[in-house]
């Protein structure tokens, strides 16, 4: 499993900015249990993010989704 966080540009693409390592995770949730993408912010202006999570679970069969969740949050990176 990993994620990895886009931020939107005024030339209406998504742009990748940071993504965490790759991690086996074992089922179920809990504190300690997850991969976090981090990348700091240069100023705090409103900027559209997305978030993509790709997970691969061992022995099955992947379908071709990519779903993302997006926010408006008051940090830019450029």
């Amino acid at each position: 499993m990993y994620n990895c966080l886009y931020e939107w540009y005024t030339d209406n693409t998504w742009r990748q900015k940071a993504c965490s390592p790759t991690a086996e995770l074992r089922p179920g949730g809990g504190r300690g249990n997850r991969t976090t993408a981090r990348h700091a912010c240069a100023n705090t202006l409103p900027t559209s993010w997305r978030n993509h999570v790709d997970v691969d679970v061992i022995g099955e069969i992947d379908t071709s989704e990519w779903p993302y969740n997006q926010a408006n949050v008051a940090c830019r990176v450029y």
